[in-house]
């Protein structure tokens, strides 16, 4: 009916529903990363996935958010020049963003944004910029990198899918963790077999595969998963 309430996009919803189950996902994806490599402090994260529309950019979005109401210094760096779907996520027209920091002609501090309701900043995209060839195998992208770690906790790359661009392949041996994403029953398992195929090398850390969009009740009803014990848990959330 018209007094329905307006349901909240994923990004608002963590901040909106802090103790739900999904807002908990985030946090113990968090605790995962941050512990996937015994004896070495992880502070950069890529996130990627095979195909289009897996929930990159809402998945490093959350975490991030999540990750800066927990306390840590946390940034979003767009890396994905053909669809910067960061900028329309959070709202945001930037002026400047990552292609004008590697190019040398914005310092850092400049381009970076802030997300008022939880204190992440974003490293966005400016959407009138020229696009380079080859902007992340490049020494400022190393020197980007650098700083953002000497200024953060933790760093999470939203990438472009794996298959589709050669870009992806180039930032990964950058992260010391690499997150692939599969949309729940509708990735291919192929898709996600030959992404990881082609993001595998010598100097990459996959830290392990995420699930998106999962339907927990229907994941309960055939038994997959922790979905099974939903309503055993779910006393511990709101939602």
């Amino acid at each position: 009916g018209g007094n329905r309430p307006q349901r909240l996009d994923p990004v608002a919803y963590v901040v909106a529903k802090p103790l739900s189950r999904f807002a908990e996902a985030f946090r113990n994806l968090r605790a995962s990363i941050a512990t996937c490599r015994p004896g070495m402090l992880v502070k950069v994260v890529a996130i990627t996935s095979s195909l289009p529309g897996e929930g990159k950019t809402t998945t490093a979005v959350c975490l991030g958010r999540t990750a800066a109401l927990a306390g840590a210094r946390t940034v979003v760096v767009d890396c994905d020049l053909r669809q910067r779907s960061i900028n329309g996520m959070l709202s945001i027209r930037p002026e400047h963003g990552l292609i004008e920091v590697l190019n040398g002609t914005v310092p850092l501090a400049e381009a970076l944004v802030q997300d008022d309701d939880t204190g992440l900043m974003v490293l966005p995209i400016a959407n009138s910029a020229f696009t380079p060839r080859d902007l992340f195998g490049t020494p400022a992208m190393k020197q980007l990198l650098n700083e953002l770690r000497r200024s953060f906790d933790f760093i999470i790359l939203d990438t472009a899918p794996a298959l589709a661009l050669a870009d992806t392949r180039v930032i990964c041996p950058y992260a010391d963790a690499v997150v692939m994403l599969a949309r729940w029953r509708r990735t291919p398992r192929r898709a996600t077999l030959a992404a990881l195929k082609a993001i595998d090398t010598p100097d990459t850390f996959i830290a392990g595969a995420v699930l998106t969009q999962v339907n927990l009740r229907e994941q309960a009803r055939v038994g997959e998963g922790a979905g099974a014990y939903e309503r055993a848990y779910a006393k511990y959330y709101v939602s």
